[in-house]
């Protein structure tokens, strides 16, 4: 009987063991984890806190009791793991102890970015990423004593903890240390837009902001002092800023680690025997052929699946690594596909705007190399399916079920062709 081991038990981590069970019915399956918690979404702490969904819909797959009862697992809560021996394939804990195995997965994710800086210890500063940050800050705006929030970091979890304030009635400033919104996925005249309209909503919206220090005020609010000078003053802080992969336990173990652990497209690490997935890993982006962390739940899912089967004996290859942000906020929706950064003066560049969208693109001869789109929710997977099937098929033209759907949906013939397609008048 084998002995398969999971470290992390995230959505990876939950779909790595499930692929495990499926193929192997008699392994014997350990998850460790640093919480007693099953398996959450992260992106769906906002829509807590706000109301939108109860506690236990953060958990998609059930409790811990109900999950490990399905998949016949032996959870180890509460046991973070210290360190791997990975041609031992060795797990090491805190108390000395250690456990061999056949296959070991890692899919410990990653952790809200808290950098030290003076004052993001006291109390009143949060950040947003599991589910007991979401409990806090829930609580927080419960108890009516919240008159006002500043957030820091225009991040995708960012702007959900601007829209959790706003629908509490709650008075809003938004500062990014950047000088645009989302600028990792915007082209700059779309992040004009998105700010012009956070800020018709009555969002205040400073960029350019680096944060040096928080300090308590004699009334008991914070003011976050800016290395500009500039002071924001709040009775809560949030601190959303980013995410750091979580892998500081194979600092010394030898597997290749960039930001994340490296994995080919069976999420094999450099390691043989030890495996990887989710927000923890860089997989191979398919638009630029290079490791890369895409971190969204559709990646961890899919990364997981892989990594179990391939575990279990199977054979499945994962490759639907490409940038990928989705943000809907307070009835607004953007969505940002490709790599912005890889955009050149020289590229061709799609622009449109009427009273429902805003789209611009660009490509690069017969690539798409970044699409940005303001309220295209319901469009936004045909988009990306397109946008792929340029990088992989560049000669291909978009079928006939494409074309009618973006058509009925009212995107443009112009895009539609840059796309790749003909609009079939």
């Amino acid at each position: 009987m084998s002995r398969m081991a999971i470290v992390g038990f995230g959505a990876a981590g939950y779909n790595g063991a499930k692929a495990v069970r499926q193929l192997s019915p008699e392994a014997e399956i350990d998850i460790y984890s640093d919480t007693a918690l099953g398996p959450y979404n992260p992106m769906l702490t906002t829509y807590y806190v706000k109301g939108a969904i109860p506690y236990e819909a953060m958990f998609p797959y059930g409790s811990p009791e109900q999950v490990c009862a399905e998949l016949k697992l032996n959870y180890h809560k509460n046991r973070p793991v210290t360190g791997l021996l990975p041609e031992e394939k060795t797990l090491c804990f805190a108390d000395g102890g250690r456990e061999k195995y056949d296959k070991i997965l890692i899919s410990t994710g990653a952790s809200a970015i808290m950098p030290p800086i003076p004052g993001l210890d006291l109390s009143g500063v949060i950040k947003m990423r599991t589910a007991e940050d979401a409990l806090r800050l829930k609580g927080m705006l419960d108890s009516g004593v919240v008159k006002s929030g500043l957030v820091i970091g225009s991040s995708w979890v960012g702007i959900k903890v601007v829209e959790d304030l706003v629908e509490r009635g709650v008075a809003c400033t938004l500062v990014d240390g950047a000088d645009q919104m989302f600028c990792t996925a915007t082209f700059r005249e779309t992040a004009r837009r998105i700010q012009r309209d956070l800020e018709a909503m009555g969002v205040t919206v400073r960029c350019g902001q680096m944060l040096s220090c928080i300090q308590r005020e004699e009334d008991g609010r914070l003011t976050a002092v800016m290395k500009s000078g500039e002071r924001f003053t709040a009775d809560t802080v949030a601190v959303c800023i980013g995410v750091r992969m979580n892998v500081g336990f194979l600092k010394d173990s030898g597997i290749a680690i960039n930001r994340g652990i490296l994995v080919d497209r069976q999420m094999r690490t450099s390691c043989q025997g030890i495996y990887a997935a989710g927000d923890c890993c860089e997989a191979v982006d398919i638009q630029s052929g290079t490791p890369r962390n895409i971190g969204v739940w559709y990646n961890a899912v899919r990364q997981g699946l892989t990594a179990g089967t391939n575990m279990a004996g199977g054979s499945m290859e994962f490759d639907a690594n490409v940038l990928v942000n989705l943000a809907h906020y307070l009835h607004y929706d953007f969505i940002s596909i490709g790599d912005v950064s890889s955009c050149r003066p020289s590229d061709e560049v799609y622009e449109y705007e009427d009273g429902r969208y805003y789209i611009r693109a660009a490509r690069d001869g017969r690539t798409v190399k970044c699409i940005n789109i303001i309220g295209a929710a319901l469009c936004s997977g045909i988009v990306k399916n397109a946008f792929i099937k340029s990088i992989e098929s560049p000669d291909s033209a978009l079928s006939t079920q494409t074309i009618c759907f973006l058509k009925k949906e009212g995107i443009p013939d112009g895009f539609i062709k840059f796309l790749g397609g003909d609009p079939l008048d």
